[in-house]
């Protein structure tokens, strides 16, 4: 799933709206971005950093036309208040 998810979001112009979308929030959209991408490493891991999230959340608010991003501690907190899990 995570090699899809890139292969579409470097494909399709559309794609990072649709993830956003998809996701509801900018949290859980940089989730599943820093996630396929940790998957899809040399030495994958199921769990992104909050770097990764936080780096993932630019890429998409860049590809979408947001005009900021949370700091990165506050993405972090957000994804684990959902349940998702962070290293």
């Amino acid at each position: 799933m995570s090699h899809e998810l890139l292969r579409q979001l470097a494909e399709d112009p559309a794609a990072h709206r649709g993830l956003l979308d998809d996701s509801g929030c900018l949290a859980v959209a940089a989730y599943r971005l820093a996630r396929a991408k940790a998957q899809s490493t040399a030495l994958p891991t199921d769990l992104p950093s909050a770097l990764e999230i936080h780096a993932a959340a630019h890429v998409i608010a860049d590809r979408v036309g947001l005009p900021s991003v949370p700091h990165r501690k506050l993405l972090a907190a957000e994804c684990r208040a959902l349940g998702l899990e962070t290293t």
